[in-house]
């Protein structure tokens, strides 16, 4: 084009008319001559830049061009015409760049050309995707695997099941590998009885973000996943019925909570850490059954699993667990001071709103609360007792906000996506002087931590939605302000393999739950004194 003639001699000026002409003028003539442009850059990168955007502004309006662009034996031509064809979903540039697919050498060019027919779509295409599954470029094998699910593609389902088995290798299961996330997804996208009962078989995969995505997985898929969970109650494995509570819990449905029901019933719920799972599942899921559940769980004596109950009671207070606590609390003995502190500890100001008709019950809250160290805890108590009104609510408010805590000295970073751990974590560290912040999953936590904060010891659980503990303890120590920051992993794993994996993320030390206030009010001040 004559306007393009010695376009690399003409100064700025003259160079932006010129395309600014041919751009608002629509004048397609241009471009093979802007392409002899683009394929040798001017190295000027705003007159590049406005050469590229010339093109990506013709090319949408004309197929034929793009389509030729195609069959170029320059790669920035290339890629840009295939960039092109997909957006913009030309059907007639499908037979080139299935051929592509099938020619091209160069990583980059296939990834674009794949990427470009997931976009134009067609059922013809599916043999295209299917070839490049395994393909060792991470993107290449990421954009086939996410349209074997786009397709619902079920003939390729067991090659999909040995590449979760894969990552599971001892070579292997320490990182989750970009293709292990887009199985996953592919796996939720296909929704087969097939793929659904895999999923569940590796809930306790062996890889800490696999595991997350799977649970997460599980979640999405909903209720058409609880049959296939209710059979990890079945089996003997514990941490396996763990993450199944949990993620019958985050389903939310009643009939997981009848499964969660009768596991207990059945015994085969009995481990601390199973109860202590389930009664929070409950919490989220409101139907009868799991109300009386959660109520003869006031008998359990272990404080954690108490505080489980005490907190999933709270989010849905009735008159008859409310007849219950008055009863186990008006006995007057060692389970009763146990509820009382859980109540204090758990925060459960609904409870405590209903509890406190009764002045003897509530003289002995007041007392309690007044004993604690913790301000977060004499606030929610003071609040609520404003909002609640009355002459002795008033005075036991005001009675509240005068008290003073223990000077704070060191700082604690809590990570839990349990409510009642996050509380549990308070109530220890308070009765020795530290202050608790708390996050509910590492990247809230890493958020807090990269707005500036410090902290003396950072507790954390493995295993957790948006970002697990591995995720986070390794982001951790990347961070030059933390590298020596003692990092406490709290977890239920039975399998040193996990272990091995929080090592090597910076992890410096492990608690095993269940573990009791003195355990770790123990373990806290052994690093802290260090």
């Amino acid at each position: 084009m004559e306007a393009l003639k010695n376009f690399s001699i003409k100064n700025l000026y003259e160079q932006v008319l010129i395309l600014s002409e041919i751009e608002k003028e629509q004048k397609y003539e241009a471009i093979p001559a802007l392409f002899d442009l683009y394929k040798t850059p001017l190295h000027d990168d705003a007159v590049d830049y406005m050469i590229e955007n010339t093109l990506r502004a013709l090319l949408p309006q004309n197929e034929k061009e793009t389509v030729c662009g195609l069959l170029s034996d320059n790669i920035r031509v290339k890629k840009i015409c295939i960039q092109i064809a997909g957006k913009n979903r030309f059907k007639s540039a499908a037979p080139t760049l299935v051929g592509l697919t099938f020619n091209e050498k160069n990583p980059e060019i296939l990834f674009e050309a794949l990427s470009a027919l997931s976009e134009i779509r067609a059922l013809e295409f599916l043999e295209v995707f299917q070839r490049h599954i395994r393909h060792p470029e991470a993107l290449i094998s990421a954009v086939s695997i996410e349209m074997i699910g786009a397709y619902g593609d079920l003939a390729s389902l067991d090659t999909l099941c040995k590449m979760i088995e894969e990552a599971e290798a001892d070579e292997r299961y320490e990182k989750c590998d970009l293709a292990t996330w887009k199985v996953i997804e592919a796996l939720v996208a296909l929704k087969s009885d097939t793929a659904i009962s895999f999923l569940v078989s590796k809930i306790h995969h062996r890889n800490p973000t696999a595991r997350r995505l799977i649970q997460q997985a599980l979640v999405k898929i909903d209720t058409e996943a609880i049959p296939y969970i209710a059979s990890l109650f079945d089996q003997e494995d514990v941490d396996r019925k763990i993450l199944a509570a949990n993620t019958l819990g985050f389903i939310g449905d009643k009939k997981g909570g009848d499964i969660l029901v009768a596991a207990l019933d059945r015994g085969t719920a009995n481990h601390p850490n199973i109860k202590f799972a389930i009664y929070e599942a409950l919490g989220r899921i409101p139907f009868m059954k799991g109300l009386v559940c959660l109520v003869d769980a006031l008998l359990e004596e272990d404080d954690l699993i108490l505080m489980a109950a005490v907190s999933s009671l709270d989010e849905q207070v009735n008159p008859g667990a409310i007849t219950k606590l008055k009863e186990l609390i008006d006995a007057d003995n060692t389970q009763s001071k146990r509820l009382i502190q859980a109540i204090i500890s758990s925060k459960a100001t609904l409870i405590f709103e209903s509890l406190y008709a009764d002045e003897k019950i509530a003289e002995r809250l007041i007392e309690n609360i007044s004993r604690s160290n913790d301000p977060e805890v004499i606030s929610a108590f003071s609040e609520k007792l404003k909002l609640m009104g009355g002459d002795r609510a008033n005075s036991d408010a005001e009675r509240l906000s005068t008290l003073s805590t223990d000077e704070i000295g060191k700082k604690v970073l809590a990570v839990d996506d349990s409510k009642a751990m996050l509380l549990f974590y308070r109530s220890v560290a308070s009765d020795l002087g530290i202050n608790v912040t708390t996050a509910v999953n590492g990247k809230e936590a890493l958020d807090i931590l990269q707005r500036g904060e410090m902290f003396d010891l950072i507790l954390t659980d493995m295993n957790m939605p948006v970002m697990d503990g591995i995720e986070f303890a390794s982001k951790v120590r990347a961070n030059p302000y933390f590298k020596k920051t003692p990092i406490i992993m709290a977890t239920t794993e039975s399998e040193r393999s996990q272990a091995q994996v929080a090592e090597k993320a910076g992890v410096s030390d492990f608690i095993k739950k269940p573990f009791t206030p003195d355990m770790l009010q123990n373990k806290i001040k052994e690093h802290l004194l260090a």
